[in-house]
């Protein structure tokens, strides 16, 4: 058949279904799930920059996320009561290249912690253990908070009003996540397969929040898990420090990163 041809059988086509009007209308296109339209509003290879915030858990995370640059910064606090310090770590992932600043704030003297520059700190990830490496290795990571992971282990996820959704998690399908700790989840036993799960997506459908609220049990104590993803486009795209902002990572910061 020829293209002219083909035209023509087109052409024909076309009028003998408008002639006969008994073609039968193009079948509507299944509704997405509340499940596929909350995985669509994760963050993937293709986001924009962002800014997240990580509370609760086993772990408080910030920073921000540009998977086009390949790079990521994560920003810790954590206070340590029994040292009577706060412990502040920043690290920065750009392609194949790592930094991390870390400070023990108003540590005492007498607990004898490395004296760290306050510059950057440029890593050579050969020095560093295998979980650290990992840690500080850029692979594609585009949602820090593992929200996805948490979709896919929920149950009866519902729209309760646009761009609000509401329905359960078990945790124990979502240990990437970190939500909890081992013993926690063992503690938690059999509420741990439905813990009360929300998400609200922003106004151009994006991942705004993830919220896990896990109740107490035994000698737990309630926990809220939430996640914001924001700034989405506005939020700075992580730089490489200049030559004079960084120095060569000592000894003593590969001796705690690999612990």
């Amino acid at each position: 058949m020829t293209v002219l041809t083909k035209r023509l059988a087109a052409v024909a086509a076309i009028g003998i279904l408008a002639g006969c009007g008994q073609a039968t209308e193009a079948e509507q296109p299944t509704p997405p799930t509340p499940a596929e339209t909350l995985k669509k509003a994760v963050p993937a290879a293709s986001a924009e920059p962002f800014h997240y915030v990580i509370k609760g858990g086993t772990q408080g995370l910030s920073g921000v996320v540009d998977t086009a640059g390949k790079a990521m910064t994560t920003e810790i606090s954590e206070k340590i009561p029994e040292a009577g310090l706060t412990l502040s770590m920043t690290f920065m992932v750009i392609g194949e290249d790592s930094w991390a600043k870390i400070s023990f704030g108003d540590a005492p003297a007498n607990l004898g912690l490395p004296k760290l520059p306050k510059k950057w700190m440029k890593l050579d990830l050969s020095r560093l253990g295998a979980d650290a490496k990992k840690d500080l290795t850029y692979d594609g990571q585009s949602d820090p908070g593992f929200v996805s992971t948490l979709i896919d282990a929920a149950d009866g996820l519902t729209e309760t009003s646009p761009g609000h959704f509401t329905g359960t998690v078990d945790l124990t399908e979502a240990t990437e996540a970190d939500v909890v700790e081992a013993a926690t989840l063992t503690a938690l036993g059999a509420k741990a397969k439905a813990v009360p799960f929300e998400a609200v997506l922003d106004d151009r459908g994006r991942i705004s929040t993830a919220t896990v609220k896990v109740p107490a049990a035994g000698k737990v104590k309630a926990d809220t898990y939430l996640v914001t993803y924001d700034r989405y486009g506005s939020a700075p795209s992580p730089q490489a420090p200049a030559g004079s902002a960084q120095v060569a990572a000592p000894k003593a910061a590969y001796e705690l990163l690999n612990g």
